[in-house]
């Protein structure tokens, strides 16, 4: 990894705890933006790959799948959640209806989906971890507006974003097993061992010591988030492949896109909200 992600996440962090503290519209547009310019990326690279997703049909289903998760209220947002998804199947499927008789119609409405399922349904289970009041839901009683607005979003982005740092780290200095050498072969068992170990110490630190999670449940969040972080990268790699592009972007410099930088978070975040809101 280069100075420059470390530079990315020092400054992505701090913006994006400020925001999640205060919540409200700036939250969703700051969560909005990431989301939509994600999405730009991915549909951007299928169209230079021949293919032609319905990218504005796309925005407007991840964006009223963000407002579902950031103002529906507890009563409502599972119901709006769930309509947003339909909505992000059926509308790219009715948007080929203008097309009438053209090839890969049914390609180009299936990628249209995959950019919301991809990227605009996790950032949406950000906005919900925001609302996720650990301490209250562990002892009944909240302590206060910080740990209830940024407990769970810190503990989830300390624990992707060590975890990520130290698989690259331990891999590139002790790794010798390729976890898949044709996919992503910079990537070692060692690596991926070393990494589960940081986002363990990262969810007993912020998750047991500050916010309040019991040490069972300090662990077992550990392990799913490395896990699932690690899954979120090898996935992005399987589309960079099929596409043949190295990154997706170049708006963040030598660390690709944005989706580069948020490819782990993409699949923890909603690990992270289950976990939490089934188990704890």
């Amino acid at each position: 990894m280069s100075p420059w992600y470390y530079l990315v996440v020092l400054v992505e962090v701090p913006v994006l705890l400020g925001l999640a503290y205060f919540g409200g519209w700036w939250l969703y547009v700051a969560i909005a933006f990431v989301t939509l310019m994600g999405m730009g990326e991915l549909y951007s690279a299928l169209i230079v790959r021949g293919q032609r997703p319905e990218a504005a049909v796309g925005y407007i289903c991840a964006l009223l799948m963000l407002l579902a998760a950031q103002f529906g209220s507890p009563q409502t947002w599972p119901e709006l959640f769930i309509l947003s998804v339909f909505v992000a199947t059926a509308g790219p499927l009715a948007a080929q209806f203008a097309r009438t008789g053209q090839p890969e119609r049914i390609r180009d409405a299936a990628t249209t989906t995959l950019g919301v399922l991809l990227v605009g349904l996790p950032m949406s289970f950000v906005l919900l971890l925001c609302k996720l009041d650990i301490p209250l839901m562990v002892t009944g009683e909240s302590d206060g507006r910080l740990k209830a607005r940024l407990g769970a979003l810190l503990t989830l982005s300390a624990a992707v974003w060590l975890s990520d740092t130290a698989a690259w780290g331990f891999g590139k200095l002790y790794g010798r097993t390729k976890m898949s050498p044709v996919l992503s072969p910079n990537k070692t068992v060692e690596g991926a061992v070393a990494g589960s170990i940081v986002a363990i110490l990262a969810t007993l630190i912020v998750g047991v010591g500050w916010v309040g999670l019991s040490f069972t449940h300090g662990i077992i969040l550990g392990l799913l988030l490395a896990a699932a972080a690690q899954v979120g990268d090898l996935a992005e790699s399987v589309i960079k492949r099929d596409l043949q592009i190295k990154d997706f972007g170049t708006l963040l410099g030598p660390h690709g896109g944005m989706l580069d930088t948020f490819d782990g978070l993409l699949f923890a975040a909603p690990i992270a909200w289950f976990y939490l809101w089934l188990f704890v």
